[in-house]
């Protein structure tokens, strides 16, 4: 934490010597209900509150250059599991140039990111870096090409196994038409580099009657590793620790990397003035079918810890239907309707009790999610602390249907959040 600090204000200060130098201050925070956190059978509900704050400078470098610093950083605050509290925080630097003859614009920046989780779950802890470099141009006046290319790396403080650096280039061209639709092509392609050489771990359920004497320890061999860390957390004192927990192993078959192939299409059309209506297909290509992924150790909160939830793990198909309203008052009102399926590569479908199914099938999830989202913006006004003032409620219901019991549930959900500029 003190790095961060240390970082944030070593760039306030780098920029403070420049005259056009403008500072951009938000603070909000996000209230979240929801009845299934985690996303499985279990259905657990609680609220989080996702307090958040944003600091940075924007500096005008050149006529058509522009360099931005800035910090963000989320606290999330579990009311009913408050044991999990996490927070995430951000430092980054971009700068933008526009050459306006040509309709071009180039942008490159980089960050750092990391996140601090109590020492009970630090394996949920990373640090991630990242450079990027967007173009976009105006090839005709009614075609404009959009490229993109990341690098990025990512370290997990307690599992090293996934650590790994990230390459991703990504295409897009919109075309818009005189009926005031809007064509969009979109191909995404993804490389991952483990540091590692291992292709995925294993677990292996050990009740109490299968526990050896609490003088002994698992063995040193390196499959069993991880085993022994998960050994340390047992607490002897507490007969409900024992009885039963995982052990990890690890394959013996090796690759170094992974790839996955994105695909996308939308239509959008203008039905009248402020209302919008957007048709979207996406699909992901895995040409190895190949990943490595956690099991039965932790919960991915709302299917966000990539621990759990790689998009390397999983291949499939995504349709989405989008109405956006114009409202008075800088008013916006979206709804959502989207369905997918995904089929995962390596992983059998299983009973709750860990058992594969009959049939070695692997994991398939088909779900249908519908969102209802409302934002407004107050930009101006007699009361000086409600000028750039902007709120958002945002609602859903989804199903994921799945041939492993365990990620086969029901889930709904309502937020509201409120930001202030300065």
């Amino acid at each position: 934490m003190r790095k961060i600090t240390f970082a944030v204000v070593w760039l306030m200060l780098s920029v403070a010597g420049f005259s056009y130098a403008q500072k951009d201050i938000r603070v909000g925070t996000n209230m979240l209900v929801d009845d299934n956190i985690f996303r499985n059978y279990a259905g657990q509900s609680d609220v989080i509150f996702i307090p958040y704050a944003s600091l940075g400078y924007g500096v005008e470098a050149s006529e058509l250059g522009n360099l931005y610093f800035g910090y963000n950083g989320e606290f999330f605050l579990f009311n009913e599991l408050s044991h999990r509290d996490f927070s995430v925080h951000q430092i980054g630097a971009d700068y933008n140039h526009m050459w306006p003859e040509s309709q071009t614009l180039l942008a490159l920046g980089g960050k750092v990111e990391t996140r601090f989780n109590p020492e009970d779950y630090s394996y949920y802890n990373y640090t991630t870096g990242g450079l990027y470099v967007n173009f976009k141009k105006y090839l005709k006046d009614n075609v404009m090409f959009l490229a993109r290319y990341n690098l990025n790396g990512k370290r997990f403080k307690e599992f090293p196994e996934f650590n790994y650096a990230e390459q991703i280039i990504a295409l897009q061209t919109n075309i818009y038409l005189p009926t005031k639709t809007t064509l969009s092509l979109s191909s995404t392609y993804y490389h991952k580099n483990y540091t590692s050489s291992v292709k995925s771990l294993d677990s292996t359920l050990v009740i109490r009657e299968d526990l050896p004497q609490m003088g002994s320890r698992p063995g040193t061999g390196r499959g069993t590793g991880m085993g022994r860390r998960f050994w340390d957390w047992l607490d002897p004192s507490d007969e409900s620790s024992l009885e039963e927990f995982y052990v990890y192993g690890v394959r013996q078959e090796q690759f170094a990397s992974t790839d996955q192939l994105k695909l996308g299409a939308t239509v959008a059309q203008n039905l009248a003035e402020g209302t919008g209506l957007m048709f979207g297909y996406f699909t992901r290509v895995n040409p190895h079918n190949r990943n490595r992924f956690l099991s039965n150790l932790g919960e991915s909160v709302l299917n966000n810890e990539e621990l759990f939830d790689d998009h390397y793990s999983y291949f499939g198909h995504e349709g989405k239907i989008q109405l956006k309203q114009l409202l008075p008052g800088e008013s916006t009102l979206t709804l959502l309707l989207s369905a997918r399926s995904r089929k995962f590569s390596g992983r059998p479908a299983m009973d709750l009790e860990g058992n594969v199914l009959p049939g070695g099938e692997s994991r398939l999830d088909r779900a249908v999610l519908f969102q209802v989202h409302f934002t407004k913006r107050i930009s101006a006004g007699s009361f000086e602390m409600l000028k750039d003032f902007n709120f958002s409620v945002n609602a859903g219901a989804g199903k994921n249907s799945s041939n492993d019991e365990y990620y086969d549930y029901k889930s709904a959900w309502f937020s509201f959040a409120v930001e202030k500029g300065f």
